[in-house]
């Protein structure tokens, strides 16, 4: 599931009663073969949880990344989400 998370665009949708665009969709994919991962790949994603890095949670999600796998998605759909999605 993809979803936005701009703090303004939940806020501005929350006040409006309405989305000016959907806040999410799901993704539905294939993954390929397990692979050792990159040092490029594990520098990114270094980079990519460095704000994290202090809290406890982060060294249980990503602290020892050593494999990775590809996606091939196949498939996506919006998230309807009543009254707040009807005009889209």
């Amino acid at each position: 599931m993809g979803v936005n998370s701009s703090t303004l665009f939940w806020l501005t949708s929350l006040f409006n009663g309405k989305f000016k665009s959907y806040p999410a969709i799901k993704l539905y994919g294939q993954l390929g073969d397990k692979r050792e991962a990159t040092d490029i790949e594990i520098q990114r994603l270094n980079k990519r949880t460095s704000t994290t890095k202090r809290l406890k949670g982060n060294n249980y999600l990503w602290g020892k990344i050593k494999s990775v796998r590809e996606i091939t998605f196949i498939k996506v759909e919006k998230i309807n989400l009543g009254k707040m999605t009807e005009s889209l």
